[in-house]
């Protein structure tokens, strides 16, 4: 398994990805949101729907993780912040860990911060589902 920083992995956003996620930073989310997205654009590779390899996690994508120190996996899907709800499984690009998942590839291992500081390690077990691989380009 590969185990990667999120500030070093190269992520692929689709154009329509950017915009939607550009959009939500310029409505005035503040100072905060703005900082995530130049952080997610510089490690970005924008590409055409199509060609994003079917592994990779991208918007919208329902994961199966391993939590290190968890019992079982744990089922997500990476939404934009407005479709955020932590316990129905639907974790926003802009939290640390949908920071952290996008652009991580089935089998990897990747590492986000947890808010006391400690960093905590999160295996993609499974990608279930990935719209470009879909042919669902404008979810």
């Amino acid at each position: 398994m590969n185990t990667t920083s999120e500030l070093q992995q190269t992520i692929y956003l689709t154009e329509l990805d950017v915009t939607r996620l550009e959009r939500l930073a310029g409505r005035g989310a503040g100072a905060a949101m703005a900082e995530m997205l130049e952080d997610l654009l510089a490690r970005a590779a924008i590409v055409p729907p199509q060609s994003v390899p079917r592994d990779v996690v991208t918007m919208n994508s329902v994961v199966s993780c391993a939590l290190e120190g968890d019992p079982a996996p744990r089922r997500w899907t990476l939404v934009y912040p407005d479709s955020a709800d932590f316990e129905a499984g639907r974790i926003s690009v802009f939290s640390p860990v949908g920071q952290a998942l996008l652009g991580a590839r089935a089998g990897q291992t990747v590492s986000y911060r947890l808010p006391d500081g400690r960093e905590q390690a999160i295996t993609v077990v499974e990608l279930a589902f990935q719209p470009e691989a879909n042919g669902q380009y404008t979810l």
